[in-house]
């Protein structure tokens, strides 16, 4: 049985256990204790199995699939109702349980020179524009009035395009604050294997650096002109050891707090700034504890240009996962959306990995003028339209059918890799609704 499969088992044996339900409870025990239409089970795979389109049609389609058990359907009010007691904690547990099962198979992961790679960003995402979505979350506010915005911070695996970690915070949130939150994850899912961080500008401080000094943990993080300035004019080559001193400016900021203690007693720490050139000629200054003789500093950039698979992850969640595309306009369902939806790029990841693998072995004889891989897109809507049929066949040969047909339709639709290419940032006419290259596919 493939890996994706055996997980996905998992999961859905995780779903139907009692520990599944009483996190679907919250921190209402009253919740989910009679026996209604709508199980806690078959709510979580009609969330999984949401397409964008109306409440009525969601909940349409779920329970034609669920006829052949003859359930009967529910009102829009009354899914609602359900959806509200359930506890978006729910997803975030589901996730996590896909994860740590996917990093125990160690041996097929991806890792550079014995280290995961791993990025840490955050993002916003515009929310239904409510009095009650401004006050959980907050809004931008521009010319137009104010847009209610969710904060989202991310760690993310950059090889094995796994999301080990997501919180949802307010739109105003310190990232800086959210990588530690993430960092103290990491040990449940891969123990103590050694893995770097990527972070981009707005994450160096005094703080960060010697938290992950202390504790031994490999970083990579692009300074600002400002960060540490008198340290980078300094600079006499592209690769250098810096000492940077906590002088009482620096120490500035944290007197009201503990760690202006710690600064105080440490005085100083050593760390490795190297010069980069981008494409544009803009020069970039890198703060790494990684050292020479395991990274050059030709190397240092080429890792430090991985951190944009963040990026492209947050561009196919809000894209091609739609995950601004919210079912209601509840904090608590909003939530649900978000975390789902991080659930399914994880699994959507797994299933692509292993029909990749297969696809590579059937056609290594075959020569392509570029190097091809599985077109996301598709791939992403022939899992959606299949996922929860398979979910709820108990036929164990059935449910196989049906993964092995998903693996042979998402190998047999590649797109080839064309390196380095870059276009002008065009602004498309604002009646191009729907532009030709950017086609939904569910």
């Amino acid at each position: 049985m493939r890996g994706s499969q055996a997980r996905f088992d998992k999961d859905q044996a995780c779903i139907k256990s009692s520990l599944f339900l009483s996190i679907c409870r919250g921190f209402n025990n009253n919740y989910f204790t009679r026996k209604r239409k709508l199980t806690p089970e078959n709510l979580t795979l009609s969330i999984l199995n949401r397409k964008g389109v109306t409440l009525s049609m969601e909940i349409r389609r779920f329970f034609q699939l669920l006829k052949p058990k003859k359930i009967e359907s529910i009102s829009n009010p009354g899914y609602l109702k359900q959806r509200l007691k359930l506890s978006p904690a729910t997803f975030q547990y589901l996730s996590d349980y896909h994860v740590r099962n996917f990093y125990e198979d160690e041996k097929n992961l991806h890792k550079l020179k014995g280290y995961y790679v791993f990025a840490v960003d955050g993002s916003k995402s515009n929310l239904p524009n409510t009095k009650e979505t401004l006050g959980a979350y907050g809004g931008q506010v521009n010319q137009s009035g104010q847009q209610a915005q969710v904060g989202l911070s991310c760690l993310y695996d950059v090889f094995n395009k796994m999301v080990l970690d997501c919180t949802i915070n307010p739109r105003n949130f310190s990232e800086c604050a959210q990588v530690e939150i993430h960092i103290q994850k990491i040990p449940s899912i891969i123990e103590d294997q050694p893995f770097i961080m990527l972070l981009d500008r707005g994450y160096p401080s005094s703080l960060f650096f010697i938290n992950r000094l202390e504790s031994n943990q490999k970083f990579v993080v692009r300074l600002s002109s400002k960060d540490f300035k008198q340290e980078q004019i300094n600079m006499t080559t592209d690769d250098e050891d810096v000492e940077i001193k906590f002088t009482p400016q620096r120490i500035g900021p944290y007197r009201k707090t503990v760690f202006a203690k710690r600064l105080r007693e440490k005085q100083s720490i050593h760390l490795r700034f190297v010069k980069i050139m981008l494409p544009d000629g803009v020069v970039e200054v890198l703060a790494t504890n990684l050292q020479r003789n395991e990274f050059s500093a030709e190397e240092i950039g080429k890792l430090y240009g991985l951190r944009w698979e963040i990026e492209t992850a947050y561009g196919n969640l809000k894209n091609k996962f739609m995950l601004e595309n919210y079912t209601g306009k509840k904090p608590v369902i909003i939530e649900q959306d978000i975390l789902s939806t991080i659930y399914l790029y994880n699994l959507v990841q797994d299933i692509i990995r292993d029909a990749e693998e297969e696809r590579q072995e059937k056609d290594k004889h075959k020569q392509y003028k570029h190097k091809m891989t599985i077109n996301l897109n598709i791939a992403i809507g022939i899992i959606k339209e299949d996922l929860i049929r398979m979910a709820l066949e108990d036929d164990p040969g059935k449910r196989g059918e049906i993964f092995n047909d998903i693996i042979r339709s998402i190998a047999n639709n590649l797109v080839p890799v064309r390196k380095s290419r870059q276009f002008q940032r065009k602004r498309k006419h604002p009646s191009i609704k729907h532009p030709i290259t950017k086609k939904r596919s569910y």
